[in-house]
């Protein structure tokens, strides 16, 4: 179970015919100029910005995910709910 997850948090790349797994917080950071770092829950603009789509569209889907906590006035988005929300809908 422990390998299978590790894997899922791999992103394949090809090079020069060569084929490398590269844990995806690496691949955001040096192919997307992202820095995601330890971060767990964010605010809806970062998560946009992170999944590289509007607000609104990232907002819907944390919402369609169930990964919104509201505390006091502010929402803050379980990256991790949303990534196991996306992942029921990959093509095998």
């Amino acid at each position: 179970m422990n390998g299978e997850k590790l894997i899922n948090e791999m992103v394949k790349c090809d090079y020069c015919g060569q084929h490398y797994l590269i844990p995806s917080d690496v691949f955001a950071r040096a192919v997307m100029n992202i820095e995601m770092g330890d971060k767990h829950f964010v605010r809806y603009k970062t998560g946009a910005k992170l999944y590289d789509m509007s607000e609104r569209q990232f907002i819907d889907l944390a919402k369609d995910a169930k990964a919104t906590f509201k505390i006091n006035r502010m929402v803050l988005v379980d990256l991790k709910l949303v990534d196991d929300y996306i992942r029921c809908f990959r093509d095998i």
